[in-house]
């Protein structure tokens, strides 16, 4: 599909040896981020891929209740948001480039489209909620893109909720690639990684106002809302 407004994501641990497809096959292993080349300072990061192929924690599950659907998961994944979703009633729609990922998502029961979020997206315009969780805040190696994708597909009184890392202040962007225990590593694909403060700045140059920053469990989560709505309600 034709990109709209940028160059289309880059595909997050996909390209030669395809790590990412090979540990969701197996539902189990650990993934590694680290950066292309040794010159970059930024820290490994190791996932858990039992918990992105298992059912969403109680804490996700709560995160989905409060938001209104229908719910956009922007890098589904294997599903398990959009299966917890669909248990709670709230109309769910996820997207991907992994044919995997989104092969395990049907595979649960949800919608999935195997796409880039800067696709063309149905629906555009009407999603009450997108959700950025996982890390895939850096989908793209772009915040602000993502952010004004985003601002694409929201509902005018929509929210974003995005998940950050959680030392604020943390804010790199480089080319990535993605390993698995067995060594098969992944094409160079490029990536973000940025805090509350970084999320922050960033949402004031695309559009976004940042409402409420939840840290709960280790984990930071960020909601935004147009930053025109925002000014118009406190207006």
């Amino acid at each position: 599909m034709t990109a709209v407004g940028v160059a289309s994501a880059a595909n997050f641990g996909q390209g030669h040896n395809e790590p990412y497809a090979r540990a969701l096959a197996n539902g189990s292993g650990t993934l590694t981020l680290r950066p292309d080349s040794g010159h970059h300072q930024a820290e490994s990061v190791d996932f858990d891929v039992r918990s992105w192929c298992g059912e969403a924690t109680v804490l996700e599950r709560s995160l989905l209740r409060s938001l209104q659907g229908p719910v956009l998961d922007v890098g589904c994944g294997p599903g398990r948001l959009l299966a917890a979703a669909q248990r709670i009633g709230l109309a769910a729609l996820g997207i991907d480039t992994s044919a995997e990922a989104v092969g395990r998502a049907r595979g649960r029961g949800a919608r999935a489209l195997e796409q880039s979020v800067f696709a063309p997206v149905p629906h555009s315009g009407l999603w009450q909620s997108v959700i950025l969780l996982d890390g895939n805040i850096g989908i793209g190696g772009s915040i602000t893109s993502l952010l004004r994708r985003c601002s694409q597909l929201i509902a005018p009184y929509g929210t974003v909720l995005a998940e950050v890392e959680a030392d604020d202040d943390l804010d790199v962007v480089y080319s990535a690639v993605l390993v698995d225990q067995n060594g098969n590593q992944s094409a160079p694909f490029l990536w973000a990684r940025t805090g509350s403060a970084g999320l922050v700045s960033r949402a004031a140059r695309s559009g976004w106002t940042v409402t409420a920053i939840e840290r709960v469990q280790g984990r930071v989560f960020c909601r935004l809302s147009p930053a025109s709505m925002r000014d118009r309600i406190m207006g």
